[in-house]
């Protein structure tokens, strides 16, 4: 789960944006980005991560689905789900069939999923890096964003890639201190959709025999 929390790392751009900006290019990217994105007030996305470290020979892949809507969210990966009502977490895992309770408010405001397009809109400078065609002959504009604390962050670098026409992230590589290169691929996004509230509660009835752990 943290692996793509980063990401999500990921309200929804409420704040104003104040990035440390050393590249003009850049900062005009980012906001654009913030200026289309205040208008979501939830959204839905389908993504694949993978996860590599090349000194330790390891190359994980695994796809998920987030839904978002304001400060909750419901995030579906391949063996844990995530849910979360704004006050209570709920993390479940399917192997086991066993769901932890945790207190919303503990959760690191950077492993949060309800942010997946604003991790970057403060506390980084930027770098603008290229604008090209990609495989698909979609022109993206790739950006690097540096943390201005470094010191605090487990990572030192992500690289983020925006399709210029939707104004959408495409994908984002986070690149760790420890060796560690997260990437997340963009696979679907529908803004402003309409979810209802039970998405976001762990409802115990549909998971016959569920252990839960109350750790709040």
């Amino acid at each position: 789960m943290k692996a793509f929390l980063p990401l999500l790392a990921a309200g929804l751009l409420a704040a104003t944006l104040t990035q440390a900006q050393d590249d003009p290019r850049s900062k005009a990217v980012l906001d654009r980005l913030v200026a289309k994105n205040k208008a979501y007030t939830s959204f839905e996305a389908d993504f694949t991560s993978r996860l590599v470290n090349k000194a330790g020979k390891l190359d994980v892949k695994q796809a998920g689905t987030v839904k978002v809507k304001g400060r909750k969210f419901n995030l579906a990966l391949d063996r844990n789900t995530v849910i979360c009502d704004g006050t209570t977490l709920w993390t479940y895992n399917k192997e086991a069939n066993e769901v932890s309770l945790n207190a919303a408010a503990e959760m690191d405001q950077e492993l949060d999923p309800s942010k997946l397009f604003n991790m970057y809109e403060k506390g980084f400078k930027s770098q603008f890096v290229s604008e090209a065609p990609d495989a698909a002959g979609v022109v993206v504009q790739t950006l690097k964003l540096f943390p201005l604390d470094p010191g605090q962050k487990p990572y030192h670098t992500v690289v983020l890639a925006v399709d210029k026409a939707k104004l959408e992230p495409r994908s984002v590589q986070v690149l760790y201190k420890d060796g560690n290169e997260v990437t997340y691929t963009l696979k679907r996004f529908v803004p402003n959709v309409e979810l209802t509230d039970a998405l976001f509660v762990f409802d115990k009835a549909k998971y016959p025999g569920v252990e839960v752990n109350d750790l709040r």
